[in-house]
């Protein structure tokens, strides 16, 4: 039986894989895996830390650990703290302890000395300046606090994430296993290459092009076989793909020939989603289902076979795999805010992608989730300044599709399912400005918009005694700073410096304490299908 494939019929590659999808949905298998093996992979949960990071408060340089209040002045050296040691101990306003890279820091110590900036005499150490509380102190969560989204389902697994689930001391990951495909090559021409080749004989090539794509794209080939044009030989392959891979690709046997068997087969035994392609090379392709399985009918032109994986199969495979797009190596793009490199070192800054906007992160070489959790990096070479609208090379480490919030962080926000960017309202307003974002939350002690959907009114309560704990200056409530000895990211990661500090934060995050004030965010909604996550908030 002859397939006529009519011009004024036909699909484009794109309209019908959508339709294809449609009538047979991506199967995704999923496992639970070592995160070592996690690599490439795609996430099939989503993961939060179960601790604060870093998890102690530890020093960042060589030194002495001591309390900055008494600075400068003489401190008496009463022990040593290595890296991975834990001593519980306190030290006195006229004490120091010394202290590695990356050791815990002693109760009562708030700020680290390098020690090349000290002089030791005998069982004494000088300290020749003032030292602010928190130099050269990591607090604990100053990197991602407890709680915060590792990996969300979907995601593609990098080293980055692998380093930042270890930190977090997540040892095993559930990730979409990779599809199995079987490749049969049909035609009574076609030669294996290697053996004499003989008049009217061609190699075989489609099967040697697809094992190696399919392998390339790290998926696993189950089998692959050659066969005649013979209807019983065809189908028999047909069953046998059928019951040990999860997609079979046949290449010939799909046009208007009498020998062309494949498509008669499919029709028969399976189904026929789609069968022609508005395509050249490519026409007669055929996108159908056998034994509950995804199969895909080439024609047999290597060049054929070729464009149709790349349009369609690639794409079908990849959406298996857990992928549900796929990602380009970099892309240019405008930064929100000004950036600047180390005056002497070669900078790598991590970014948010937002609508062709470069969004910078505040960032730290020993901050792994920071980095981890960024869209991508630029590189900037040393004492490169660049400006707001400047135009930047993104190294593209992932793409998140979901719904994205952009501002300040609110406790009312915390269970939502969304990309939350909480990088306070000199973001959000310019996200505002520039048109960017789908939430933007913003908060009246920095700009007020003329439009807004919904508003939070929350009171700022202050807590404790001694320095103050504030935040980085792009937050609302970093209004609230008087003489900060710290800056903090998050009114979250503020709770661990409660009674060893004076802390402020939004009520919700701290629940007893003095009102210092209150502050309104502003809720603005650009996109409608972002509405029905607010519901129930307001």
């Amino acid at each position: 039986m002859r397939a006529i494939l009519p011009e004024d019929s036909l699909l484009s590659a794109e309209d019908a894989l959508s339709i294809y999808i449609s009538k047979v949905p991506p199967k995704r298998k999923v496992k639970e895996i070592n995160i070592i093996d996690s690599l490439n992979k795609i996430s099939a949960e989503d993961i939060y830390s179960r601790i604060d990071l870093p998890p102690f408060s530890r020093s960042t340089v060589d030194g002495f650990a001591i309390k900055s209040s008494f600075t400068p002045g003489k401190f008496k050296i009463s022990g040593k703290i290595n890296i991975g040691d834990y001593k519980e101990f306190e030290i006195s306003e006229n004490e120091a302890v010394e202290v590695d890279t990356g050791a815990v820091i002693p109760k009562g110590a708030d700020a680290v000395i390098k020690i090349e900036e000290t002089k030791i005499e005998g069982e004494y150490v000088e300290i020749p300046k003032k030292l602010n509380f928190g130099t050269n102190v990591a607090w604990i969560g100053s990197d991602v606090p407890k709680g915060t989204q590792i990996v969300y389902k979907g995601e593609k697994i990098t080293p980055e994430k692998i380093a930042f689930l270890a930190s977090a001391g997540i040892s095993k990951i559930k990730v979409y296993e990779s599809p199995s495909v079987y490749v049969i090559s049909t035609g009574d021409e076609l030669v294996e290459p290697g053996n004499e080749l003989q008049p009217g004989k061609i190699y075989e090539s489609n099967i040697h092009f697809l094992v190696s794509r399919i392998k390339n794209d790290n998926y696993s080939v189950v089998g692959y076989k050659l066969v005649k044009d013979n209807e019983k030989e065809i189908e028999d392959a047909i069953n046998e793909a059928s019951k040990i891979a999860d997609v079979i690709i046949l290449t010939g046997g799909t046009s208007a020939g009498e020998k062309d068997f494949v498509h008669q087969i499919i029709r028969k035994k399976g189904e026929i989603i789609v069968h022609g392609l508005k395509f050249k090379p490519g026409k007669p392709t055929l996108l159908g289902k056998f034994n509950g399985k995804p199969i895909f009918g080439l024609p047999g032109n290597i060049v054929s076979t070729i464009m149709i994986y790349d349009r369609v199969i690639s794409k079908y495979l990849s959406l298996m795999r857990g992928h549900e797009n796929e990602q380009e190596e970099n892309e240019v793009a405008e930064l929100l805010l000004p950036v600047k490199a180390d005056k002497k070192r070669f900078t790598y800054i991590p970014v948010y992608l937002v609508g062709g906007f470069a969004i910078p992160i505040p960032f730290d070489s020993y901050m792994v989730g920071s980095f981890s959790l960024a869209d991508g990096f630029i590189g900037l070479e040393p004492g490169v300044e660049l400006k707001e609208n400047d135009k930047v090379k993104v190294t593209i480490k992932r793409r998140d599709s979901r719904i994205t919030l952009i501002g300040e962080e609110d406790k009312r926000f915390e269970s939502l399912p969304l990309r939350k960017i909480y990088l306070g309202s000199q973001v959000s307003c310019k996200a505002l400005e520039k048109g960017i974002g789908d939430i933007i939350v913003v908060s009246s002690l920095f700009c007020a918009p003329e439009k807004y959907d919904y508003t939070i009114e929350r009171r700022i309560l202050e807590q404790g005694e001694g320095d103050e704990i504030g935040y980085f200056d792009w937050l609302g409530i970093s209004k609230f700073n008087r003489h900060p000895s710290i800056k903090l990211k998050s009114p979250s990661t503020a709770l661990n410096f409660i009674g060893k500090a004076k802390v402020f934060a939004p009520e919700g995050y701290i629940s007893e304490g003095k009102e210092i004030g209150k502050e309104k965010l502003f809720v603005i909604v650009r996109n409608k299908e972002a509405f029905k996550f607010l519901n129930g908030i307001f």
